[in-house]
C-alpha cells in the first residue's frame, strides 16, 4: 500500500513539475525581429538572456522555450512603450508567418481541412496549446487556448493568437467577413479594436480561451495555396518531454549543443526534474542527444560542402578526432570512408 502511494505521489510530482517545460514555434519571431531592424530598432536590446544568443531565432521552423518567449514579448512591449504589440506590428503576426506550419495549412483544399490541420499540428505550434473545432448545425466554433498559469507574456501571446485567427478567417471569408461572436482573454477591447472585423457582433471578454463563432458554410470555402509547393507531412509524435527536448536541440545555432543542465535552466526547472520526466517516459537525455548528433552527422556529411573539421565544430566536438572516433562507433566506418561510399 505504501509502495502504491509513493508511486502516485511521484506521478503527481512529475505532472506538476512539467508545467514549465514547454516550447513554442519561432513562427513570427524572425519576421518581427527583421522588421524592427529594418525600422532602425536594434532587436538585441530585447534579448537579455544569454540563451537568446544560442538559439536560432531567425528561423521560423525552430523553437524557443515558452518562458523565454514570454520574456521577449514583455521586454519588447516595455522598451518600445507600446500598449499592444499585436496592433503596432500586426503585419508580422499573420497566419502566413509560421514557416512550415503555414505551408501545411495553406495547401489545404478547403477551410475545414485548414482548421483540422491547425488542430493536428497544434503541439508543433506550441506544446501547451489546445485548438478545437465544434460544429452544431449552421453555427461552428473554433477556439485556441494556451494552457498553464496565465502571466503577462502569455496574455500578449493570446492577443497574437486572436489576431492570427481573424487573419485566417478574413483571408477565407473576404474583407467583409463578420463573425457571429468573438471571445477574447483580454479584459478590454481598447487596444485591440483595430484588429477586429467591422460589423455588428458580440465580443465577450475575460474568456478562458480565444474563440470565434462563425457560419458553418464557411468551412466549405476553397483555399488557394499561396505559399508554394506542398511539403511532406510530419510524422505523428507524442508531445512530451522527449519531443520538447528534441525540438529544442534542433533550435540551437551551429556549434552549440546544450548540456542537460543548460536546458533545465532555460525552463527554470532543476536538472533532476528533467531527468525524472524523461525517466517516466522511458528515455534518457544521452540517447536523445546521441540520436540528434547521428542524424546531424549524416546530414552534414551527405551535403559534402564542409570538411570533417568544420562538421566536428558544428556538432560541438572538442576536436575532429573525437568526432571521427564517435562516428565510427555508430557506423563502423570513418566519416571519410562513409563519404566515399555515398
Amino acid at each position: 500500500m505504501l509502495y502504491k502511494y509513493c508511486n502516485l505521489f511521484y506521478l503527481k510530482e512529475l505532472i506538476l513539475n512539467k508545467r514549465n517545460i514547454h516550447i513554442a514555434l519561432n513562427g513570427y519571431i524572425p519576421s518581427l525581429l527583421t522588421g524592427l531592424k529594418a525600422n532602425g530598432i536594434n532587436p538585441n536590446q530585447f534579448l537579455h538572456s544569454s540563451y537568446f544568443k544560442k538559439l536560432d531565432l531567425y528561423n521560423p521552423d525552430k523553437y524557443i522555450p515558452s518562458i523565454l518567449l514570454d520574456e521577449l514579448l514583455i521586454s519588447m512591449s516595455d522598451k518600445l512603450g507600446v500598449d499592444c504589440l499585436t496592433t503596432e506590428f500586426n503585419e508580422h503576426f499573420k497566419a502566413t508567418k509560421m514557416g512550415r506550419i503555414s505551408r501545411h495549412m495553406y495547401q489545404s483544399p478547403n477551410f475545414l481541412s485548414f482548421l483540422e490541420t491547425v488542430i493536428k499540428y497544434q503541439k508543433y505550434i506550441r506544446t501547451n496549446y489546445t485548438a478545437r473545432l465544434q460544429t452544431q448545425g449552421s453555427i461552428s466554433k473554433f477556439s485556441v487556448k494556451i494552457n498553464g498559469n496565465r502571466n503577462r507574456g502569455q496574455l500578449i501571446s493570446e492577443e497574437i493568437d486572436i489576431s492570427r485567427i481573424l487573419d485566417a478567417f478574413v483571408f477565407v471569408g473576404g474583407v467583409n467577413f463578420t463573425p457571429i461572436e468573438l471571445g477574447i482573454t483580454a479584459s478590454s477591447t481598447y487596444h485591440l479594436e483595430a484588429l477586429f472585423p467591422k460589423g455588428n457582433y458580440t465580443i465577450r471578454l475575460n474568456q478562458d480561451e480565444s474563440w470565434i463563432l462563425f457560419d458553418t458554410a464557411l468551412l466549405s470555402k476553397e483555399i488557394p495555396n499561396i505559399l508554394g509547393e506542398p511539403i511532406k507531412n510530419e510524422p505523428d509524435k507524442q508531445y512530451n518531454t522527449v519531443f520538447t527536448i528534441e525540438r529544442l536541440l534542433e533550435s540551437f545555432k551551429s556549434g552549440r549543443i546544450p548540456k542537460l543542465d543548460e536546458i533545465a535552466e532555460m525552463f527554470n526547472v532543476s536538472r533532476r526534474t528533467l531527468e525524472r520526466n524523461l525517466q517516466f517516459e522511458g528515455a534518457h537525455f544521452s540517447e536523445i542527444k546521441k540520436r540528434y548528433l547521428q542524424r546531424k552527422s549524416y546530414e552534414l556529411l551527405n551535403d559534402g560542402k564542409l570538411s570533417i573539421k568544420e562538421i566536428a565544430n558544428q556538432l560541438d566536438y572538442s576536436n575532429s578526432q573525437n568526432f571521427i572516433r564517435t562516428f565510427k562507433s555508430w557506423n563502423g566506418v570513418s566519416p571519410n570512408e562513409y563519404r566515399i561510399k555515398l
